[in-house]
């Protein structure tokens, strides 16, 4: 509204008024940052096969389902056992990376890296077991172990992350999602255009921002931008879930 730039003016001025650009490439930006929020959403649900309603969480793309491909199994990770066997953990590991590298076939031609988003209690538990602090103990990395929990840690050739949600969404706490890193085409997002007549038949950018002015009053400028993305997960089959137990 005009009324709420009049007389504002800019920090370390005696006289000048804040420009009507400051305050819109304010309030752009943080408009701006609710976008790359919703972006982070679909990102989260790529590396589960799917895309979900932001507004309401309602499934719209099941790409499982789209490419009828059987989701593997979740697997169990035991975490919770006071008295391990010894190596069980990494030999999990290994396993969960060779059941990728069968399912990527000649897809990756090197050595398969996984990274991991965690729910916080699977990471907890995870940084907390006995292999992997026997692994870190004579490391620089030991120091972290010791004190506060860092958010990221290497373990059996995969990168385990304490993924950081809110409470509109995240990673469930007593589970992990596991995706292969560096597989070109494997997550692909594309954009289309922004539903006005200037952009018909153009290619769709990532975010467009306008302007919409009040034509009758002169009172107010409504601030919008639009995304409209459809995130793509090419080969669901070298996705993977784990449950801590």
């Amino acid at each position: 509204w005009a009324s709420e730039i009049q007389s504002i003016r800019t920090f370390g001025t005696d006289s000048e008024t804040q420009q009507i650009q400051e305050e819109v490439a304010r309030r752009l930006r943080r408009l701006r940052t609710d976008a790359e929020a919703t972006f982070e959403y679909h990102l989260l649900n790529g590396i589960q096969g799917k895309v979900l309603d932001p507004k309401n969480g309602a499934m719209v793309i099941d790409y499982f389902t789209e490419f009828a491909i059987t989701p593997a199994a979740e697997v169990n990770f035991d975490l919770a056992n006071a008295s391990p066997t010894s190596g069980a953990l990494r030999k999990a590991c290994q396993a969960l990376i060779e059941s990728v590298e069968d399912t990527l076939g000649g897809l990756s031609t090197g050595a398969v890296q996984l990274r991991a988003e965690c729910g916080s209690a699977f990471f907890a538990d995870l940084v907390a077991h006995k292999e992997v602090r026997a692994t870190y103990l004579n490391t620089a990395a030991a120091a972290d172990l010791r004190s506060r929990v860092s958010d990221e840690v290497s373990f059996g050739g995969i990168n385990f992350r304490r993924y950081r949600g809110n409470a509109a969404f995240g990673v469930p706490v007593d589970k992990a999602f596991f995706y292969p890193e560096g597989v070109e085409g494997l997550f692909e997002i594309y954009y289309a255009p922004a539903d006005t007549f200037e952009t018909v038949n153009t290619l769709g950018l990532p975010l467009y921002a306008r302007s919409i002015p009040d034509r009758d009053r002169d009172e107010w400028v409504r601030l919008e931008i639009e995304s409209n993305p459809l995130p793509i997960c090419t080969r669901p089959q070298v996705l993977r879930s784990a449950r801590r137990v």
